[in-house]
């Protein structure tokens, strides 16, 4: 597991499920990117994703195909989230808003704060330590994500 919703802030008790296309390899757990892209929907994340291009969690497994449908609960205003991560865990990085590692479905736990060009790819804010603090750990904390507009042609946004 590399993703686990633990709050869906309040009342919400079961979150939206949505079923869209997505390509690349993708696990249940894993972090999905919003691609805009012409036959699909959905792509794995990584290290180099953006704020912007974040969009939910996995629930199900595809493999390579571009028209497979891929069940993702979609990042919302208020979720809380316990991450897998690639490194061992201290307080020093609560707080602090992190990239994802390289290994997909991992936070990439530096410590680090909007650094280096970062303010965009720092997709997750670190609250609190679940779990060991030795090897690899468990943050929660919540998803930084903004749906930005899309320019499809002249004057026109969707």
């Amino acid at each position: 597991m590399s993703l686990r919703l633990v709050s869906s802030g309040g009342a919400v008790t079961d979150p939206a499920v949505l079923n869209l296309t997505g390509s690349g390899v993708i696990h249940p757990g894993e972090i999905v990117d919003f691609t805009r892209a012409a036959d699909y929907i959905l792509a794995p994340s990584g290290a180099s994703s953006t704020t912007t291009m974040v969009f939910g969690v996995a629930q199900s497994y595809i493999q390579g195909e571009t028209d497979s449908y891929l069940q993702v609960i979609p990042f919302a205003q208020g979720q809380i989230w316990e991450i897998d991560c690639a490194n061992a865990v201290t307080t020093a990085q609560l707080g602090r808003r992190q990239v994802q590692s390289a290994t997909r479905g991992y936070l990439h736990n530096t410590g680090t704060d909007l650094g280096a060009g970062d303010a965009h790819t720092a997709v997750f804010e670190a609250l609190s330590i679940t779990g060991s603090t030795s090897g690899s750990g468990k943050i929660i904390g919540r998803v930084r994500h903004q749906v930005a507009p899309v320019y499809r042609s002249a004057g026109v946004f969707i």
